[in-house]
């Protein structure tokens, strides 16, 4: 921050524009760069260094600096020593040393050690004058006019289309290369024989060099190299089948590739099988979960193996009522009383049932799944699918007969009621007709024993809305009905009660007579 305010006369608020002093200009973010104008203009050889204020360049000095610094010196007004003196000269601006010939190193203190060649002013080493070699050049060569020297090895390299020990034969290969040593021709492409006088007939391919014979590129076959592989092969001499390209494509004739793969296959030459859990084109899509850790079919994503009692595509689908196993392929066997399992084929019985095949009835006393729990009910005489427990033949008869009393009993209400509401006293005639009555029909009903059988029990019961009486017979009610907004009698049945001692009534009556008027 600080040089970015060097020179500046102002930063205006909300601005990053500079407003530079006077003489100075700006350079990127700053204001660093001196301005010499007018009178103050720089000569030739000069530099402004501040405002109106010029010098010197490097390598110069004097008083209008048009004198160019000594050997020995270098830099602003020649103030620099160089070091290379008397070996080299320096630079005017770095002062970096540029050595005399046969001297080297940083300060040219070195002397070259070439007899006849310049070395690296850096490292030393020697490039020798043509026609001699060696480490210091000292060494003569002796090839001839059509040959080179090795500056290192001192050995004659011929020059193209000369061989021999000193390059003195030429090539016989028709502007083909021969070997420096035997002479022997190393034939261009499409020439071949002794002195490649020959053009090779190879379309696709290269000849021998011998004896002309094709070698054929990847893709092509036959004397000359010109057929092209056949539909289903491809590279050297059309030896390799192609993979499987999609739509039974052929692949390319030299390396084998495919446009693209048939499903479950990737690679360039279609011919690697998907990856476990994948499938499709190219091995692109991500297989379903199969039952039991299986990997889909890599060609159609599909299962190939569910858990027994599954089938599908992607073994989502539970075996049909009636078939059981692996793809649900096995029928069931005759369940009388109950249905197969889906994937073991075991019967699995109704309530009340068990048995292999599901056709043997609970025993008594037991009842429920696979018939493992225990009835109740006196006798061990229940249902064997609910538990419930059944009536006797002699038990049946006697509700029967309560039912029987019972409807004579509302009859004979019925009519007593309507008797009843003829008198002058309503009230108190009515409570002791009706309730005399009762008692003298009630003392003559059989009691019925119905033991842990769960029947309702028998109460009789009148009540007037008018009148406060209420008598009741052979077992006070559970329950009163309340009258209705008409006024008439009727009837209602309790819910189901039991005694300890098992002795029961069956019905609850409760009659609603009509208010009495004059």
């Amino acid at each position: 921050m600080i040089s970015r305010l060097t020179n500046v006369i102002s930063l205006p608020p909300r601005s990053d524009r500079l407003q530079c002093c006077s003489g100075w200009a700006r350079q990127g973010d700053e204001c660093l760069i001196p301005i010499c104008e007018g009178n103050f203009t720089c000569k030739e050889n000069e530099v402004c260094v501040r405002p109106h204020e010029c010098r010197c360049r490097h390598g110069y000095f004097g008083a209008t600096c048009d004198m160019k610094c000594p050997f020995k010196f270098w830099g602003p007004d020649c103030k620099g020593k160089c070091d290379c003196h008397p070996n080299g000269r320096c630079d005017d601006v770095t002062g970096a040393c540029t050595c005399n010939p046969n001297r080297w190193g940083p300060n040219c203190e070195r002397a070259c050690g070439c007899q006849r060649g310049q070395c690296n002013q850096e490292t030393g080493a020697c490039t020798c004058y043509t026609g001699y070699w060696g480490p210091q050049c000292s060494n003569n060569c002796f090839c001839r006019v059509n040959s080179m020297c090795d500056v290192g090895t001192g050995q004659c390299h011929c020059n193209p289309g000369w061989y021999g020990r000193n390059c003195g034969a030429k090539c016989a290969c028709n502007a083909s290369p021969c070997d420096q040593l035997s002479g022997r021709c190393k034939c261009r492409e499409r020439l071949w024989g002794t002195h490649c006088e020959h053009k090779c007939q190879c379309l696709y391919g290269r000849c021998n060099p011998a004896d002309g014979s094709c070698t054929c590129k990847p893709g092509f076959r036959g004397k000359f190299c010109r057929e092209t592989c056949p539909a289903g092969f491809y590279g050297q001499n059309c030896r390799n089948r192609c993979g499987h390209c999609k739509g039974q494509q052929p692949c390319m004739v030299a390396e084998g590739h495919c446009i693209a793969c048939e499903s479950g296959w990737n690679g360039t030459r279609c011919d690697q099988t998907c990856t476990p859990g994948f499938f499709g084109e190219n091995c692109m899509d991500v297989c379903p979960t199969c039952k039991d850790g299986h990997f889909c079919n890599r060609i159609d994503g599909k299962c190939p193996h569910c858990n027994p009692g599954w089938m599908g595509d992607r073994c989502e689908v539970k075996c049909p009522n009636g078939t059981y196993g692996e793809n649900c392929v096995n029928d069931c066997n005759s369940c009388f009383n109950g249905m197969c399992h889906f994937a073991t084929g075991n019967c699995l019985c109704n309530p009340g049932f068990s048995g292999a095949y599901c056709n043997v009835s609970c025993s008594a006393g037991q009842y429920g799944l696979n018939c493992t729990q225990t009835c109740s009910c006196h006798d061990n005489n229940c249902n064997i699918v609910t538990g419930a427990c059944n009536l006797q033949p002699n038990q049946r008869m006697g509700v029967m007969a309560a039912g029987v009393l019972v409807t004579c009993l509302l009859l004979l209400s019925l009519l007593g009621c309507c008797c009843v509401c003829r008198q002058n006293d309503p009230e108190k005639r009515s409570k002791r007709r009706l309730c005399g009555g009762f008692t003298r029909i009630s003392s003559k009903l059989p009691r019925i024993p119905l033991r842990r059988q769960k029947l309702p029990k028998v109460v009789v019961s009148h009540h007037d809305p008018e009148n406060t009486f209420n008598c009741s017979f052979i077992e006070p009610p559970s329950a009163v009905e309340q009258p209705t907004a008409s006024g008439s009698s009727r009837a209602s049945f309790s819910s189901v009660e039991t005694t300890e001692d098992g002795h029961v009534y069956a019905i609850i009556i409760i009659l609603l007579c009509p208010k009495y008027t004059a």
